[in-house]
């Protein structure tokens, strides 16, 4: 085929590249939607309004949806899992300039989706551990979120100049290491998750009751080193990837980017699902002591509520 022929309509699904990457989307739009809708189910069921944690979630969910839809994009109009020559020759040069407009448009939408589910975490921290330590330490993090995250969107955006040359390498003009950023990219992504599962483990230490009940809030807590385990081979995966020829060696790390905020995002809705299963409102009530420490709690059973409420932590 020419390859200046006209966009094909839909690219054939002819090898496992594509399919992996349909079927890892299908699971990372379903299974989100449906821990996002239970835990604002367990909300309704306990009787409590949405908080910013909620709505963050939900935004986070908006835009993982939006990740996935692109994907879908990739792959039936972008020729995602093909070689590029072969790409040009089959469905025509339109079909890879549509590739590259929706890889620029990836890493937008996974900094928008990290950024959401990360405050999301954030902000329920601090409300489940309203103490000053904790409300500052959280405040501090998502700062510092924000801004990588914004930093990471204007330098996807600022990476080649002029600007369509993200997806007409023909013009004149130079471009970044895509690989170097995305390899950076992902490593401080690992990093600010690792701080953020480790940042409420002093405060659940500090809890002074049964061995077995501390045991399952820290691993309430803990879920999300999920999400780290997929961050860090995705990042084992990004050296191979040869950026000329991305439509096809890029395709697992692609997938996999795609996977990680969708488990962060499903992560971050278990320790609100217990309502469901128990159809009870157990309780995290606690007291502080003067050394800082946590003492016993009110109720037999472990439940995420704030552990400070109608106590005398100390507030924010």
């Amino acid at each position: 085929m020419n390859s200046t022929q006209p966009l094909e309509s839909t690219i054939p699904i002819e090898n496992g590249k594509q399919i992996g990457a349909i079927v890892s989307s299908a699971f990372s739009i379903a299974i989100p939607t449906i821990l996002v809708g239970l835990r604002f189910w367990a909300r309704r069921i306990l009787r409590r309004p949405l908080d910013a944690s909620d709505l963050c979630i939900f935004a986070a969910l908006v835009f993982t949806i939006s990740l996935h839809i692109n994907m879908y994009i990739l792959v039936l109009h972008g020729g995602f899992g093909f070689h590029v020559l072969e790409i040009v020759q089959r469905f025509g040069k339109g079909t890879l300039v549509l590739f590259f407009k929706c890889i620029l448009a990836f890493p937008i939408l996974w900094n928008v989706t990290v950024c959401f589910s990360k405050l999301s975490v954030l902000l329920m921290y601090t409300t489940l551990i309203p103490v000053r330590e904790m409300v500052i330490s959280c405040r501090i993090i998502g700062l510092v979120i924000i801004l990588w995250n914004t930093g990471s969107v204007l330098g996807a955006l600022l990476m080649c100049r002029p600007f369509a040359l993200n997806w007409d390498r023909s013009l004149p003009g130079t471009c970044g290491d895509n690989r170097f950023f995305y390899m950076w990219l992902g490593a401080i992504n690992v990093v600010a998750e690792a701080i953020m599962l480790l940042l409420p483990l002093p405060f659940l230490y500090r809890l002074q009751i049964e061995t077995y009940k501390k045991v399952v809030v820290i691993g309430l807590f803990s879920v999300g080193w999920m999400t780290c385990a997929v961050s860090i081979y995705r990042q084992a995966t990004l050296p191979h990837l040869y950026f000329e020829d991305m439509t096809y060696t890029g395709v697992l790390a692609i997938i996999l980017s795609g996977i990680e905020p969708a488990v962060a995002l499903s992560l971050a809705c278990v320790p609100f699902l217990r309502p469901l299963v128990t159809g009870t409102v157990p309780t995290v009530h606690s007291h502080s002591s003067r050394s800082g420490g946590f003492k016993e709690l009110n109720n037999s059973d472990v439940q995420l509520q704030p552990l400070g409420s109608n106590t005398g932590l100390p507030s924010p």
